[in-house]
């Protein structure tokens, strides 16, 4: 895996890269080329901090989420307005907001958005993008609101509900949201405006929204990507203690809504096979990307956890060359795993 990784640095499909493959027989870890080329080249570490963009959304918000079910401080049903009064549509659920079926646009472009209030003016006035329920189109807002529906819940910032319900029980010591050790991060994008941003989350709205947001803003490094992926393939336990029940973990694989461009989801994730997964996963499956140039993969039924960390956009956000490369890299482990069975 590691060879074929460092062919894909020499390629300039991405600087450098970190990952992990855990399975029932031992976790291979390694770290390749570069975690910044400019403004001059700094070799990678296995303790290299990448920006997780938005595997944030189900590392953080959707796991959040997940516990305040289980815990029967919501439900999926629920109306997002109930808990934000702002909110402009009345039959929007949670539901609607994890499973990508909102209506809410997938992008948006904010141009003449000045500063954080602004921001969320804007978030709260966009029109629908299309009908609920009638598609499953992946939307930032979506857990762009599910974040601000935990700070109401909690009544704390979001970064320190974070904190207490996932990093600090997990022991993800190395993962936190505008790290202060700035060097220790892998470089993303160099712009004119920015210079080159490393240390500062990519993700320009969830800059704006002071590093901190449900779809945007964590840093982690592989070994507390690990913690997480063993967690999901423990079916939710940690050592000793349940931090997830299994039928909610069940509820994170379970297909629930098919898009027109069939592309299927469950809770907070993708499910199954797909471009970023390649073709010789299990159906049972669920994924996530993040633009960074991150992948997670957990296939339950050959037991087996993938994390991809990358920065793909360093030093632009042109270089797209890995994108058609995600399904390749999945499929040399699932190769690899399937010959040693």
């Amino acid at each position: 895996m590691k060879e074929y990784l460092e062919k894909l640095v020499k390629q300039n499909v991405f600087p450098g890269c970190n990952y992990a493959i855990v399975t029932e027989k031992g976790i291979e870890m390694n770290s390749v080329g570069n975690k910044s080329l400019i403004p001059k080249i700094e070799k990678n570490s296995i303790d290299t901090l990448y920006d997780l963009a938005s595997l944030t959304k189900v590392i953080a918000t959707n796991t959040i989420i997940t516990k305040l079910l289980q815990e029967n401080k919501i439900k999926l049903t629920d109306y997002v307005k109930d808990y934000l009064p702002r909110f402009k549509y009345n039959n929007i659920t949670i539901y609607h907001l994890l499973t990508h079926t909102s209506g809410l646009i997938a992008d948006v472009k904010w141009d003449n958005v000045h500063n954080k209030e602004e921001l969320i003016n804007f978030f709260y006035n966009k029109e629908l993008f299309y009908e609920t329920e009638s598609d499953v189109i992946y939307s930032d807002l979506n857990f762009i609101f599910l974040g601000f529906i935990i700070e109401k819940i909690y009544n704390l910032p979001f970064d320190k509900v974070v904190y207490n319900e996932i990093l600090k029980p997990l022991k993800m010591t190395n993962t936190c949201f505008n790290p202060e050790n700035k060097e220790i991060c892998a470089s993303t994008e160099v712009t004119e405006k920015r210079g080159v941003v490393r240390g500062i989350v990519h993700d320009e709205k969830a800059c704006m929204l002071d590093g901190v947001c449900g779809a945007a803003g964590l840093f982690s490094n592989i070994n507390d990507m690990i913690k997480f992926i063993l967690m999901i393939l423990n079916n939710g336990k940690v050592g000793n203690n349940q931090f997830i029940k299994k039928e909610y973990i069940d509820l994170w694989f379970k297909p629930l809504v098919k898009g027109k461009q069939k592309n299927i989801r469950s809770i907070g994730w993708g499910v199954g096979k797909s471009k970023s997964t390649g073709w010789l996963c299990s159906d049972n499956t669920i994924y996530h990307t993040g633009f960074t140039g991150n992948t997670l993969i957990i296939d339950r039924d050959n037991k087996i956890g993938f994390i991809f960390l990358s920065n793909r956009i360093h030093p632009t956000r042109e270089n797209k060359l890995l994108l058609n490369r995600r399904k390749y890299i999945a499929n040399q482990i699932f190769k690899k795993l399937k010959q040693v069975n």
